[in-house]
C-alpha cells in the first residue's frame, strides 16, 4: 500500500495546481495479509463511497468508534489510524513503505468486529501506522484504510459515476451466486494477485508495462525507467514536488499518457507522473512499472474478480468507439 503526498509549486497562467494526496504505498505486511471472509446473509451489497479529494472513503464501525476507511486496492490488507487506535497493539519487525523511502515500524492489533452495511468482519489483523498526514491534507478523520484481503473473496464493482462500491458473493468457480444483476464489459483483461496486491498488464508504445491496480492513489504513476519507447508516449507538462510520510522529498514529471492500450482496445488520454519507483517494487516483490489510480478508475465501471483473476470494463462515453 503506501503514503505518499503531491504537492505543486507552480503556477500555471495564475491557477494553483491542485493538491494531490495519494496513500498509496504503505506496504506492510505483504506476506502475512490473513484471508477474511465477510459474514452476513446478503448475496449482494451495495456501500456509498463519500470523497475527499480524488480519495473513496467507506463508513464502517469498530467497537464504538464509527467513521471514515480509504477504499483501497494498493494495500494488502486492513490498516487503521494509530491516532484512534492504541491499545491491545503488537510489534511487528516490519516497515511502511513509500516513495520516498521507509516511513516506520508497524505495529498490528486484532480487531474482534468490524460492521459495513448488511456485512460484518471478526477477528482480523491489522496493521496500526500513523495517517495523520491524510487527515491534515484533506481535512477529514480517517479511521484506517480497507485494503484487498477484506474483500477478494467478493466480486468488486466499484462504479465512481455512482460513487458506490457493489460487492457480490461468489462461489468457487468466481460465479457470482446472485445473477440478477449483471455488468456488461466493453473489455476484459487478466490480473495478476501477488502479496495480497492486484497487477494488470497494459501496452504503451508496443512495449508491455506492469502496472498496480490502486483505488488509494489520486494520481497515475509511471516509472522513470521504463524504456524510451513508453516514455515518449507521455506529453510532459510540469514538473511536480513529491512529499512522503518519510524524510526524502523528489522531483517528478507530470503529464498525459497518450498511448495507453489494455485488452487491445486503445483507451483517451490519461494524467500520469513520471518518478522512480523502485522502492515500491521492491516492497511489492514485483516487476512493478506503474501505479493505475483515480484517472484510471473514472474510464468507467470496474469490476474485480479474483477467483476468476479477471477485470472488466464498462467505459464510459468519451472512451465508447
Amino acid at each position: 500500500m503506501r503514503a505518499w503526498l503531491l504537492k505543486s509549486r507552480n503556477f500555471i497562467s495564475g491557477i494553483f495546481l491542485l493538491i494531490v494526496i495519494a496513500l498509496p504505498f504503505i506496504f506492510s505486511a505483504l506476506k502475512n495479509a490473513e484471508p477474511v471472509d465477510p459474514l452476513g446473509d446478503a448475496p449482494s451489497v451495495t456501500i456509498p463511497l463519500k470523497r475527499a479529494g480524488r480519495l473513496f472513503l467507506i463508513e464502517a464501525r469498530i467497537g464504538d468508534q464509527t467513521g471514515n476507511f480509504v477504499f483501497d486496492t494498493g494495500a494488502s490488507k486492513l490498516v487503521l489510524n494509530r491516532t484512534y487506535f492504541r491499545k491491545d497493539l503488537l510489534v511487528t519487525d516490519e516497515a511502511a513503505s513509500g516513495i520516498t523511502g521507509n516511513i516506520e515500524k508497524v505495529l498490528q492489533m486484532r480487531v474482534p468486529v468490524i460492521d459495513l452495511p448488511d456485512m460484518h468482519f471478526e477477528n482480523i489483523l491489522a496493521d496500526v501506522i500513523n495517517l495523520g498526514h491524510i487527515e491534515n491534507r484533506r481535512g477529514v478523520k480517517i479511521l484506517g484504510l480497507f485494503g484487498m484481503n477484506m474483500f477478494r473473496n467478493l466480486e468488486m464493482v466499484f462504479d465512481l459515476k455512482r460513487s458506490e462500491l457493489r460487492l457480490y458473493r461468489i462461489d468457487k468457480a468466481g460465479k457470482r451466486i446472485f445473477a440478477g444483476d449483471t455488468l456488461k464489459t466493453d473489455l476484459t483483461c487478466p490480473v495478476k494477485e501477488s502479496g495480497g496486491v492486484v497487477f494488470l498488464q497494459a501496452s504503451m508504445g508496443g512495449k508491455s508495462v506492469d502496472f498496480c491496480l490502486d483505488t488509494g492513489a489520486e494520481a497515475n504513476v509511471l516509472s522513470s525507467t521504463s524504456s524510451k519507447k513508453v516514455l515518449s508516449t507521455v506529453s510532459i507538462t510540469r514538473r511536480l514536488g513529491l512529499t512522503g510520510s518519510g524524510a526524502g522529498q523528489v522531483e517528478v514529471l507530470y503529464g498525459t499518457m497518450n498511448d495507453f492500450i489494455l485488452a487491445g482496445k486503445s483507451l483517451s488520454p490519461m494524467q500520469t507522473m513520471i518518478t522512480g519507483m523502485e522502492a515500491l517494487a521492491q516492497a511489492y516483490n514485483y516487476p512493478l512499472s506503474g501505479v493505475l489510480g483515480y484517472d484510471f478508475f473514472e474510464k468507467g465501471i470496474i469490476s474485480i474478480n479474483l477467483v476468476k483473476n479477471e477485470l472488466g470494463l464498462c467505459l464510459a462515453a468519451e472512451d465508447e468507439q
